[in-house]
């Protein structure tokens, strides 16, 4: 068998020859470790990244207060070396190492985590993880409260809110329904509106009544009384949000007590903090380097990017590794780094990464000897691939899906949405494309989220069943339905699977459905504009709980990207955040519920526990139960995304390759990699 491949590897290599691809000429050292990295990183800022090929390589050159054990992949002390956390679990305090250098040579600070941490809130960053960090205090209200009071009530300065805005939009609807409005057009506007968003956790009793109200009619003046409301909650998300300004990232939610002590408040008691602390989204970036590159270009007046200051001939960093060199389109060479405080515990002295999508010319450099680990190549050959002793595979934390565009006809409809979903034959997909063993997905939560009871799923193979949802929401037989593009980056599996679904979706429901390939920079400005139909995404599991699948689908969430938004469903993310917020609005929820009484159970074994520890074990256990409510808003109601299977990670690597280890986040750190005899 192995011989099979080499000649299929040999076929490889006259295509690649024919194609173009060629290497770096220069002479310069070889590479210790080489791997196909997928495609060409869109940035190696770590506050600004989303990607896996951009994580691998950030996770190489910055630190953060934790990193993630190579074999376990469990929080382990990074710059921090120990930390205490208080009774309540709510406030961190972490003793970072005096020993700590960026890779210039200067200290590493707990200065440095403060500033970074705020950072990432910043709305000019415009991170689209910045919500991950929002477990902390004041984040949330420094990073979203500006804008939250612009949408309230605009940018107008004479204390009247604008007719744009929120506030406006609600004086304006009393003035067009003297005699009222029915809940249903209410409930209507309100998501037109995008209230629900920029409300949330509004302590207002006028505004939550009117968020929840579907019976009444709301008359003028309930109309006029919530526009008072409304100007009243911006006056206090301003308030809110200038005390963040003055304070968060200085003297609270995240500071520094000194050089060496960095202090993190939480909003609330959060199982996977620590585990945060490890994400690439909380690493720590040189200010001193990035201030002083604004001086410079404030001085000169040059036309320097905020991406500039990690540019290679720029880039400092306080890794295992440091950038040497970054050639688009060839490779990304890192090398260790001799200021980092555990440098020698690390075994390799260089490593190149090759951003290579075409799977063909992955699977040939790895055959040739041209790289040690490959995530990429051929499903054609998957059954050969099988056999071989340097082939892993192992059930991933990941889940393949598709996004639709909610903000577009006809997936606007939630009808829509779930008639395409029930028409998917993913055992097909999984059996006769995949041939690892996947799964087919009905929900985004993979198995194996420690106790965590996912709902039942919600969505089945059912094309007849699918055609009559779409002849419900007047698109019989398709007829009326534009032509529909579905968007994938460039992948050969990601390709043939588009192409796949498409089929079903023309020979199931009539549609006319057509694949589309965009680069990888170019699909994700595409998606994140809402300019698509239905779009492929995966997610790998960023940490091991529920929270990490589910609250990126609230509203405006950085990684929704689909236009969704849904009231409840944003309750419930924000209560799991804090269990003790949802006990006093539980019997207003409780019957929008689907299992109300599982909760009832839940929240008298809260009440009943008699110590500390009680009460955390039932508040957890709790918790796990509003998330299954919102996924079953997920895949019961709304059907905003349509999962199509659960990941067998898999990846060829070299016999030579120490400290890899196969894992289900598919997380493979390059500082615990090493060569045999090296």
């Amino acid at each position: 068998m192995y011989r099979n491949l080499l000649g299929i590897g040999a076929v490889f290599l006259a295509a690649l020859l024919l194609i173009g691809i060629t290497f770096s000429a220069q002479k310069e050292l070889p590479a210790d470790f080489r791997f196909v990295n997928g495609t060409e990183p869109k940035s190696l800022d770590p506050h600004v990244i989303t990607g896996q090929p951009e994580g691998r390589i950030v996770d190489a050159i910055f630190e953060g207060l934790t990193y993630r054990e190579p074999e376990t992949l469990k929080p382990v002390p990074g710059v921090a070396a120990s930390w205490d956390i208080s009774p309540d679990k709510k406030t961190y305090t972490f003793h970072l190492r005096p020993e700590a250098r960026w890779s210039d040579g200067v200290p590493v600070t707990a200065h440095d985590f403060a500033w970074a941490w705020r950072r990432l809130q910043e709305p000019a960053i415009g991170s689209e993880y910045a919500y991950i960090l929002h477990v902390v205090s004041g984040a949330e209200i420094f990073n979203l409260y500006a804008g939250h009071v612009e949408r309230l009530v605009g940018a107008a300065e004479n204390g009247e809110p604008t007719a744009d805005s929120v506030a406006g939009a609600v004086r304006a609807l009393r003035a067009s329904k003297p005699d009222g409005i029915e809940a249903v057009a209410w409930q209507k506007f309100l998501g037109t509106q995008h209230v629900n968003d920029v409300v949330k956790g509004s302590p207002d009793p006028v505004i939550k009544a009117a968020i929840h109200e579907r019976t009444e009619v709301l008359s003028a003046d309930r109309l006029q009384k919530i526009e008072q409301s409304l100007r009243a909650e911006a006056e206090r998300r301003r308030g809110l949000h200038a005390h963040a300004l003055e304070h968060f990232g200085i003297d609270e939610g995240v500071y520094a007590k000194d050089d060496h002590t960095l202090v993190v408040e939480l909003v609330a008691p959060t199982p996977y903090f620590l585990e945060l602390t490890a994400f690439y989204s909380a690493h720590p970036v040189p200010r001193h380097l990035i201030e002083r590159l604004e001086r410079e270009k404030e001085a000169s007046g040059a036309d320097m990017g905020r991406e500039d200051w990690f540019l290679p001939e720029n880039m400092v960093s306080n890794g295992p590794f440091r950038l040497e060199a970054w050639r688009v389109n060839d490779k990304i060479r890192l090398v260790k780094s001799d200021t980092y405080w555990n440098k020698d515990s690390i075994k390799l002295g260089i490593i190149d990464a090759f951003p290579i999508e075409n799977y063909n010319t992955a699977m040939n450099v790895y055959l040739t000897g041209g790289a040690e680990w490959t995530t990429t190549y051929p499903t054609s050959i998957v059954d050969a691939l099988k056999e071989r002793a340097d082939f892993h595979r192992n059930a991933g934390m990941v889940v393949y899906y598709y996004r639709f565009n909610t903000t577009r006809k006809p997936f606007n409809d939630r009808r829509v949405r779930k008639a395409v979903a029930m028409a998917i034959n993913r055992q097909l997909i999984v059996d006769n494309i995949l041939k690892l063993g996947q799964t087919p997905a009905f929900r985004l939560t993979p198995p194996g989220l420690g106790d965590y009871d996912p709902p039942p799923d919600g969505i089945r193979h059912d094309p007849e069943g699918a055609r009559a949802l779409l002849a419900e929401a007047g698109y019989p037989k398709g007829k009326g339905v534009p032509s529909l593009t579905l968007l994938f980056n460039t992948s050969e599996t990601h390709k043939t699977i588009a192409e796949e679904v498409a089929s079903q979706l023309r020979t199931e429901l009539g549609l006319d459905v057509k694949a589309l390939n965009q680069e990888w920079q170019m699909y994700q400005a595409s998606t994140l504009a809402l300019e698509y139909d239905i779009a492929r995404a995966g997610w790998i599991g960023d940490y091991l709980d529920p929270n990490t699948f589910l609250d990126m689908w609230i509203t405006n969430g950085g990684n929704n990207q689909t236009g969704w938004s849904n009231a409840m469903f944003d309750r419930l993310i924000a209560y799991a955040g804090d269990v003790e917020t949802f006990v006093p609005d539980a019997d207003e929820l409780l019957p929008r519920f689907a299992e109300p009484d599982r909760a009832r159970t839940l929240l008298a074994a809260l009440a009943a526990a008699d110590d500390a520890a009680a009460r955390v074990d039932a508040s957890a256990a709790l918790r796990l139960h509003l998330f299954r409510e919102a996924e079953t808003i997920l895949f019961h109601d709304e059907f905003p995304v349509m999962p199509i299977y659960f990941y067998v990670v898999s990846s060829l690597v070299s016999e030579k390759v120490r400290g890899w280890h196969p894992n289900p986040q598919d997380i493979h750190p390059l500082r615990g990699i090493s060569m045999e005899g090296r």
